[in-house]
């Protein structure tokens, strides 16, 4: 009987797949999707990522750590929705950014764009664009990191906060 309960919890707590649990309903505030962001991140700098997603595994250590810092247990098929909405938006966004006279705000992660470049892209997909004129996309350059492919892992790996390496301390890693 312990087993069975411990296999519930395991499952509650990791965001597995029994059908017996029923896993909370929770919204994704910002500071849980900041959060969700460092881990999958540092997921992807540890080269926990296999091709475009991660293994099941992978994905209910990323819910536990989760739960840990957000007390929320959003599962493992909720992150990989906003996994791919994420993805999505990374997509729609480096898109417009690559248009002809578009630029971003560093300061407020806020699209400049033309007018006709905005009806342009409105017609391919209005909902995610006009929220993306509104808000922006807090965490670009990050999820371009992550969705892009260009991670950089090892002893020369930086945040793209950080300063690059003196030659002193390039000669200390090698």
């Amino acid at each position: 009987m312990s087993t069975l309960i411990l296999a519930i919890f395991r499952d509650y707590i990791m965001g597995g797949h029994n059908p017996s649990i029923e896993i909370e309903k929770y919204d994704w505030s910002k500071t849980n999707v900041v959060m969700f962001v460092d881990i999958i991140y540092e997921k992807v700098k540890h080269n926990k990522l296999q091709t475009s997603t991660f293994t099941n595994t992978v994905w209910e250590e990323i819910n536990k750590e989760l739960y840990q810092v957000t007390n929320k247990n959003y599962g493992v098929e909720r992150l990989k929705g906003k996994w791919n909405r994420l993805r999505t938006r990374q997509r729609l966004f480096a898109a417009l950014l690559a248009h002809t006279g578009v630029t971003m705000d560093p300061d407020t992660n806020k699209v400049n764009a033309p007018e006709e470049v905005w009806i342009e892209f409105y017609l391919k997909n209005k909902k995610e664009y006009k929220s993306i004129r509104k808000e922006g996309s807090d965490h670009f350059h990050i999820l371009n990191e992550i969705f892009g492919g260009t991670t950089a892992t090892g002893d020369m790996h930086r945040a793209s906060t950080q300063l690059p390496p003196t030659s002193d301390e390039e000669r200390e890693l090698e």
